[in-house]
């Protein structure tokens, strides 16, 4: 195993034990399962070098990852705003989402905000309010933001994509491709300190990842990593839990507040 693969591997497991920390769990019972897997792992085996087929899968999976990857302009900020974005958007039937939406929630806040929150689709209340993270999840992230010392004017709020799915369904994979580069020209213009991508399709689509949000969470990624060019200013993404679960799963709130708590040191 590579210096980094092992690096990687202990960044996970420190992870994993925080978050189930977070749930009260503090020892793991010694299982005869659990036994026998660390006996196992106990014997040394020789490495098998990787085959002709797996080589090739690698450097499928690292063109595919290449072609994936935003071209940003560092200097887009001086030659846009989010106005002339939103115009751009215009009254969008670029996919099929538009046929059940009632407005387009392109995004709210302030355009030199040092953190960007990103969902993953308007909800119904946002639908109709032309705002985003309206109801009760918008009520609970006004008082996440609050406990760290910020309001809703202080960030920027905004969305994977930019009409509500009728149903509350979430947006395919090819409705999120159709709205991503008007969401990356709001990344650029604002040139945020830290992303905040709350919920397991943003986290997903922003770090290109099939990974557990509970697996993504708990750490700051190099946003930089995942653009083809490098940014005027370097920006950190970290995923989050969405206040909708939070409503849902209270036990997790403890979870969430460990993130707010490493972005507030961020910004």
């Amino acid at each position: 195993m590579s210096d980094n693969s092992k690096t990687d591997l202990i960044k996970d497991i420190r992870s994993l034990l925080k978050y189930q920390k977070s749930l009260g769990i503090d020892s793991y019972p010694r299982t005869e399962g659990l036994q026998r897997f660390l006996e196992k792992r106990e014997q040394p085996s020789a490495p098998s070098p990787p085959s002709r087929k797996y080589t090739r899968l690698v450097q499928v999976k690292a063109a595919i990852e290449t072609r994936e990857k935003h071209v940003f302009d560092p200097g887009l900020a001086k030659k846009a705003t989010l106005a002339d974005v939103r115009q751009e958007l215009g009254d969008c039937t670029r996919c099929n989402l538009h046929k059940g939406r009632t407005n387009i929630v392109f995004g709210q806040g302030s355009e030199q905000a040092k953190l960007m929150v990103i969902g993953p689709a308007p909800s119904a209340e946002d639908d109709h309010g032309s705002a985003p993270f309206l109801g009760a999840s918008g009520d609970l992230l006004t008082k996440m933001l609050a406990a760290i010392g910020l309001s809703r004017e202080d960030v920027y709020l905004t969305s994977l994509v930019k009409c509500f799915p009728a149903g509350g369904q979430p947006p395919k994979e090819e409705e999120i491709r159709t709205c991503l580069p008007f969401l990356f020209r709001q990344i650029e213009i604002i040139c945020p300190t830290v992303i905040c991508a709350m919920g397991k399709q943003p986290a997903q689509t922003l770090l290109h990842s099939k990974e557990s949000l509970f697996r993504l969470r708990g750490r700051f990624y190099d946003f930089n990593s995942f653009c083809s060019t490098e940014l005027a200013e370097k920006m950190l993404i970290i995923p989050t839990l969405h206040p909708t679960f939070l409503l849902d799963n209270e036990e997790m709130k403890k979870a969430s507040w460990q993130d707010l708590q490493m972005i507030q040191k961020k910004i």
